[in-house]
């Protein structure tokens, strides 16, 4: 799976590795649902990212499709998918100091 961006550094096999570890334990915060990747998911994903750097989002397309609205939703959120387990997958996004 591409994601990100030319300008901003790319995730290593390790990073992803140890962030795929840390999303385990962690239950979907976003659910993307029939209508697929709109204005309105990408809200939602953003506000996830001011809580945690890692977000679970839960999809009810099929895989193929699941894989393309996840690429989306990480272009549209400037994130990056780090990874999928059956209709599951896992974002992450390096928040901002608070201020």
């Amino acid at each position: 799976m591409e994601s990100g961006s030319d300008d901003k550094p790319r995730l290593t096999g390790a990073e992803r590795g140890k962030l795929r570890s840390l999303a385990q334990t962690l239950d979907p915060k976003v659910f993307v649902g029939k209508v697929g990747i709109n204005a309105g998911i990408a809200n939602l994903l953003e506000e996830a990212f001011r809580n945690a750097d890692l977000v679970k989002v839960r999809f009810t397309a099929e895989r193929e499709a699941m894989d393309t609205q996840a690429q989306e939703l990480a272009k549209l959120t400037e994130s990056e998918v780090i990874g999928s387990v059956g209709r599951t997958a896992t974002f992450f996004k390096l928040g901002a100091d608070p201020e």
